[in-house]
Parts: structure tokens; C-alpha cells; sequence
């Protein structure tokens, strides 16, 4: 990483962690990569301010108190950096996935801890978990996902093990459609060369690496099958209607519509298809999600936290 890059991502860091707007002088003191005079400071900023917005980052201006003339400062809400992860194709998902790592890596390295270590040295709240967060909603690329967009892009049939819905391990052969992710996992999408049938692979039900053969371009993608069976899947989703804590749960929000509560929820609007996934999530989010609706899931919740507390009494 570049010098400049790696400023690049202390600052995203330091303004998406602050509970507060940060001063320049604040800036130039705790977030590494800034030297020379005040001149050159200055006009580093400025550059680095244009290039994340050019990236599509949000960064406010404002002030500690409005109603007192104080130094103006900057900051990046994490609900305004959340990235949505809909109608993109497979490799644009293996690319963010594999910036969602390095982003990790980077939020938990040496450079950007000792950044926020000086700002809460001087009384600037941080929160790091929020930061760090802004990942999960993507889950590290599975080993089989490289494989399988080269089967994808050349069109190539694969063979792999696969534990069915009784986790027994079956081998399947299979035409690659297409690779999708929704609330943290991996999906393929394939026509099933043994049952002749579209079907959804989960990947981390993969259980061996995958196996291309055949020649390139050996079979043709069933657009009108494969778009019908998208549209099958959307009609059997369940809706939810939750309370979001700002900027927390950002795989949540990153599948839902969002729209404001008041200061402190957000009211987020979303479908899911399984239970059990959803219910990962809300678990994972802990206190930062209050489910309105529907009370069904509600109280599958409920029962989930029971039996995490009896496991643990």
C-alpha cells in the first residue's frame, strides 16, 4: 500500500470512528501521514478530501456547537458509508470481499490504532467497533468463490461435494449460472445436470474444492429460466420491520430500506428468505435491533436467547 493510500484510509478510519467532528489541527496531529509545514498539510487534505469524495464518500462540515462560533470540523457517518451490495455481478463481489478484508486488516492495524489512541488521549471518543463493522456484512471469500467465477466466465461445467438438507455429502454436477450474496453468505446458482433442475448451492456447504472439465463455452445460460427462478425466490421472501441503531448492523441495512425514526433508530424495511439467517444477524447485532414486525420472528428470537442463556447458566 502506497503511503498515500494508506493516509487515505486512516483518515476514512479516524472521521468514520469519531463521535465528534475533527478539527484540522486534530487531524494533522493524530491521523499518520501528514508532515511539512502547515501549507503542505493544508494542501494534503484538501487533495485527500476531493479524492474520497470522488470515491462517493460523504464527509460533513460542521461544528461542536452550533449555537457558538467554534473551529469547523469533519466527520463520516457510518450509515452514509454503508455500500449496498444488490445487482452486482460476481466478480464485483469477489473484488469487495476482498477490499472488505483489507479494509478489516487495515482498521485493525498498527497505523490506525495508534491514530485513535492519540485522539481518545485527548478526550475524542472513538468507536472502532462501528468501523470495523462496516464489513461484516460480507463474509470472507470462500476458497471454492475464484473457481467458480472461472466457471461462470468461461462456462464451464464443475463437480464438487455438497451436504444436502439431511447433511449427507452427495457429489454434484452442475452447469454455473450465476453467484449472488445475501446477509453475509455465498449462493450459486446452477442447473443441476443430475436432476435437471435449477438449484441454490449455499458455499459454505461446499465441502471439497471445485472441478472444472469439459471445454470452454460448453453450455448456454438459460436467461428466462434463470431470471424466473430469481423472481420465484423474491416471492417467497418474508418481510421484517425493524429498529436499527444508527450505524450499527450495517448487513442489515445493507439489505433493507431505510428510512428515519428519530434521533437515535433508524426504521429499516426488509425481506429474508430464511429464518435461520436473519436470526444470525439479529443475534449478532445484540441491542443495536428491535424487531416490530413480524412477531413470528419476534419470538423466534426470544427463544434463540433463551437457549443461549441456558447454554451458559
Amino acid at each position: 500500500m502506497s503511503r498515500k493510500s494508506e493516509r487515505l484510509v486512516n483518515l476514512t478510519i479516524a472521521l468514520l470512528a469519531t463521535k465528534r467532528y475533527l478539527t484540522k489541527a486534530e487531524i494533522f496531529k493524530n491521523v499518520s501521514g501528514y508532515s511539512g509545514d502547515a501549507e503542505a498539510k493544508d494542501r494534503m487534505f484538501e487533495r485527500d478530501k476531493d479524492d474520497l469524495r470522488s470515491l462517493g464518500i460523504t464527509i460533513e462540515l460542521g461544528s461542536f456547537d452550533p449555537l457558538f462560533e467554534d473551529e469547523a470540523g469533519y466527520r463520516i457517518k457510518p450509515e452514509s458509508y454503508a455500500l449496498q451490495l444488490k445487482n452486482l455481478d460476481a466478480t464485483s463481489i469477489a473484488l469487495l470481499s476482498k477490499a472488505g478484508k483489507m479494509w478489516r486488516e487495515a482498521a485493525l492495524g498498527q497505523s490506525a490504532q495508534s491514530g485513535l489512541r492519540k485522539l481518545r488521549s485527548v478526550g475524542i471518543n472513538s468507536d472502532l467497533e462501528s468501523v470495523i463493522e462496516l464489513t461484516t456484512s460480507s463474509q470472507s471469500a470462500p476458497e471454492q468463490l475464484s473457481d467458480l467465477i472461472e466457471a461462470i466466465t468461461s462456462r464451464q461445467v464443475i463437480t464438487f461435494e455438497y451436504l444436502n438438507k439431511d447433511l449427507a455429502s452427495e457429489v454434484r454436477k452442475v452447469n454455473p449460472y450465476r453467484l449472488s450474496n445475501s446477509l453475509g453468505y455465498w449462493y450459486l446458482i446452477a442447473w443441476d445436470l443430475e436432476k435437471l433442475a435449477l438449484r441454490t448451492f449455499r458455499l459454505d456447504r461446499f465441502i471439497s474444492s471445485v472441478k472444472l472439465s469439459g471445454r470452454n463455452n460448453s453450455f448456454e445460460v438459460d436467461v428466462e429460466l434463470l431470471n424466473s427462478h430469481d423472481l420465484e425466490q423474491i416471492g417467497e421472501n418474508s418481510d421484517a420491520v425493524l429498529l436499527v441503531r444508527k450505524g450499527k448492523a450495517p448487513a442489515l441495512r445493507n439489505e433493507g430500506v431505510i428510512s428515519e425514526h428519530d434521533s437515535e433508530w433508524d426504521r429499516v424495511n426488509l425481506q429474508y428468505q430464511s429464518s435461520k439467517q436473519i436470526l444470525r444477524e439479529l443475534l449478532w447485532a445484540g441491542d443495536n435491533v428491535i424487531i416490530l414486525e413480524p412477531e413470528e420472528l419476534r419470538n423466534k428470537l426470544i427463544t434463540s436467547l433463551k437457549e443461549v442463556i441456558a447454554h451458559h447458566v
